[in-house]
């Protein structure tokens, strides 16, 4: 009898999963093809370089004009928050799971403090120092156009 029924929650999950795929405008085969692409890439250490030289990148444009990078981040982060605010009733919860996603393999977390508080932390020891001041400064324009405002 379990055998049975592990054999019709795989077959049940299996469907679930091949509707959920077609609901997003790809077949089954198609995600699994996807997911292995991305899964090779990442073991051929692609996606490290890729992402170790964005941040080369960021810090080199950093040193070079501190002001005009972090007014360019500033912007961009203003853009987010407001497209949020405008997205959804619970704009600080979709750009919450956004940040989560956008930080990928980081220790991202935005939580509730006291009263109105709320506390942001981005861990990941592969940011150099001019992308952890640009990407903080990002974090800060966004979550201000919801009223929040860095504490010192």
């Amino acid at each position: 009898m379990r055998r049975q029924w592990l054999l019709s929650a795989t077959v049940n999950d299996i469907l679930e999963q091949a509707l959920r795929a077609e609901g997003q405008g790809v077949n089954l085969k198609e995600a699994l093809d996807r997911r292995g692409d991305m899964e090779r890439a990442r073991d051929m250490g692609l996606t490290f370089t890729v992402e170790h030289l964005y941040y080369q990148v960021v810090d080199a444009a950093y040193r070079e004009d501190k002001e005009k990078i972090h007014d360019l981040w500033r912007d961009i982060g203003f853009w987010y928050g407001k497209y949020f605010k405008g997205k959804s009733s619970d704009p600080v919860k979709e750009l919450t799971d956004a940040l989560g996603f956008l930080t990928h393999g980081s220790q991202f977390t935005a939580e509730k403090g006291k009263g109105d508080e709320l506390i942001v932390s981005c861990i990941n020891e592969r940011y150099t120092r001019g992308y952890t001041e640009v990407f903080a400064t990002f974090i800060e324009a966004a979550f201000s156009v919801f009223g929040y405002k860095k504490l010192e």
